[in-house]
C-alpha cells in the first residue's frame, strides 16, 4: 500500500520528536533532576504524595483492613522492612487516599536508569502516536493509561505498601496503541516521522489485530519480557528494583482498547 509522501524540510531537526513529546521527557527530566536536590526527608515527603501506595487505596475503601495490611508487612521481611515500616507510619497518619497519586506517580521516578530507559521507549513508540492523535488526545491516553496501571497494580497487590512510581504504564499505553498500526502491512517504520503518512496509516480492527503476524509477534514478546523481568528471572542492568509488571500490562490493555475512541487517522475495513 502507498502512503502520501512529503517534501522532507530543508533541514531536518536534531530530534524529530512530536512537540508533546518534548514537553513530557523535559517535564520528567526536570522533577528528577529536582528531586536530587531534595534532601532524603523532603523527597521521601514528596513520595508520600505522589507516588501510588495500594495499600491505601485498600484501607480507603476497607478501614477494618488495617491488620492484613500489618500482617502482610510482618510477613514481608527482607532489608527494606524499615523503609516499610516508615512508609506504613505516614500511610496511617495522613488520614487520606490521596486519590491523585493513581496519575501524579507517573511523573515519578526511581533512579536516572529508570528514567532514560522509559524515555527511550516513549520517544521510539509515543512519537508515531502522538503524531497520530494530536498532543491532547496522546496526552490523554497517556493519562488514561497510567491510571489503569495503578489500578491493575492495586488490584493484584491491594496489600502493598511500597510506592509506585514510574511513566512505564503510560509508556505501555502508548505502546501498545502504537501497535494498531505502525505493523500495517508495507509500512516502513523510517516513514514514522511524517504526519501525514503516519495518520494515513489504516489502523488494525481489535479483531484483526491478531491476524497480523508482525503485531502479535511484538504483542508476544513485549509480554514476556515484562513479566520475566517483573518475576525477577532475568536482572536489569544490575539494578535492585523491582518491576510492577503489572502496572505495565494495566496500560497496555488500557491503550490497546482505547486507541480507537481517540484515533483520527485512517481506519482499515
Amino acid at each position: 500500500m502507498a502512503y502520501p509522501e512529503s517534501h522532507p524540510p530543508a533541514r531536518e531537526p536534531a530530534f524529530n520528536l512530536p512537540s508533546a513529546v518534548v514537553w513530557l521527557l523535559g517535564i520528567l527530566a526536570l522533577i528528577q533532576a529536582g528531586r536530587s536536590l531534595l534532601s532524603d526527608y523532603d523527597d521521601y515527603l514528596l513520595m508520600s504524595w505522589l507516588a501510588f501506595v495500594p495499600a491505601r487505596l485498600t484501607l480507603w475503601i476497607s478501614p477494618e483492613r488495617i491488620d492484613d495490611v500489618v500482617g502482610a508487612l510482618s510477613q514481608a521481611g527482607g532489608s527494606d522492612v524499615v523503609e516499610r515500616l516508615q512508609l506504613v507510619r505516614l500511610l496511617l497518619a495522613d488520614g487520606g487516599v490521596r486519590l491523585w497519586t493513581v496519575l501524579t506517580y507517573g511523573f515519578l521516578h526511581g533512579s536516572w536508569l529508570h528514567l532514560v530507559s522509559n524515555a527511550v521507549w516513549l520517544a521510539a513508540f509515543g512519537s508515531p502516536v502522538a503524531r497520530r492523535l494530536g498532543s491532547w488526545s496522546f496526552l490523554n491516553l497517556m493519562a488514561l493509561s497510567t491510571i489503569g496501571g495503578a489500578l491493575l497494580h492495586w488490584w493484584s497487590r491491594e496489600l502493598e505498601v511500597l510506592p509506585l512510581v514510574g511513566a512505564s504504564a503510560g509508556v505501555s499505553g502508548a505502546t501498545a496503541a502504537a501497535v494498531r498500526f505502525v505493523f500495517a502491512p508495507g509500512m516502513r517504520f523510517g516513514e514514522l516521522g511524517n504526519d501525514a503518512v503516519v495518520r494515513a496509516i489504516p489502523a488494525e480492527p481489535f479483531g484483526q489485530l491478531w491476524r497480523n503476524s508482525r503485531a502479535l509477534l511484538f504483542i508476544a514478546i513485549w509480554f514476556a519480557t515484562n513479566i520475566l523481568f517483573g518475576a525477577g528471572m532475568v536482572p536489569i542492568f544490575g539494578e535492585e528494583t523491582s518491576i510492577a509488571w503489572e502496572a505495565h500490562i494495566g496500560g497496555f490493555v488500557v491503550g490497546l482498547l482505547l486507541f480507537p475512541l481517540l484515533d483520527r487517522g485512517a481506519q482499515r475495513r
